[in-house]
């Protein structure tokens, strides 16, 4: 049987992908796609590490660092693309995260190619399992109030919804902002796990591996030894067939039935 110490770290990494799936998903409430998610992430994680490492700082106030710059980026992106459609505010996070790679590849100080080591190990399981029910929180928070409310309807009809009095710009950056907070939160804890941040961490296919079920899903086809990659290919087409909006959905409330 399976030790929990092989379990731990499998649990701990699928908890910070959970934290940033939130982050993405209270990004996207409000009709903005970010493809610059991954570089939140990997700034916050950044400036975490930096201050732990060469300035010694204890980790709590670290963290909440690495939330500010998140925050900051996130209201950037999001006073920039406003006025962007879909498809050019795509390209515009995306060539962000890789602006911010390619930076982070030729600044010495941050490690460059080799990357950022010698961070202290901070993050455990308790540590991580605090910061997802943290995050759980605010997005359940969030998801009551007002500007969640609102951010739902300038995503299904952004017109109608300034029309209606909501301030479309608020909404969007206030979204954006908390999402890559989240986003930067999430990166803090991971980079005091790892131990080291990869400037190719900033970059686009990090993203993919946001989703905690894609994290979890491998290990619990292990079973199957050869096949389980085949397995894991075949469970990601049914849920795209069969659950296209997503394998857990936000219930309807009954205002909005």
């Amino acid at each position: 049987m399976t030790s929990f110490a092989f379990w731990e770290p499998i649990l701990i990494v699928t908890m910070i992908n959970a934290m940033l799936a939130l982050g993405f998903y209270v990004t996207m409430s409000s009709g903005i796609l970010s493809v610059a998610h991954a570089a939140a992430a990997g700034m916050g994680a950044y400036a975490a590490a930096v201050l732990t490492t060469n300035f010694h700082w204890p980790f709590a106030p670290a963290v909440v660092v690495a939330i500010v710059v998140g925050g900051v980026v996130g209201a950037g992106l999001a006073l920039v693309t406003m006025r962007m459609n879909l498809l050019v505010s795509s390209l515009v996070t995306l060539g962000f995260g890789e602006t911010m790679s390619v930076i982070a590849f030729n600044i010495d100080y941050l490690g460059g190619a080799s990357s950022f080591s010698g961070i202290p190990l901070r993050t455990t399981l308790g540590v991580t399992t605090g910061s997802l029910l943290l995050t759980i929180y605010v997005v359940w928070r969030y998801e009551g109030a007002r500007i969640g409310l609102a951010a739902r309807a300038v995503r299904d009809n952004p017109l109608a919804a300034a029309a209606n009095g909501i301030d479309v710009l608020r909404t969007r950056v206030i979204a954006f902002r908390l999402g890559a907070a989240l986003a930067a939160f999430a990166g803090a804890i991971s980079a005091h796990y790892s131990l080291v941040v990869n400037p190719a961490d900033l970059g686009f296919f990090p993203s993919f591996y946001m989703a905690w079920v894609l994290t979890f899903l491998p290990q619990l086809l292990r079973f199957a030894a050869v096949y389980r990659f085949a397995l894991y290919g075949l469970s990601i087409v049914l849920v795209i067939l069969l659950r296209p909006q997503g394998v857990l959905t936000r219930p309807r409330r009954s205002y909005e039935r």
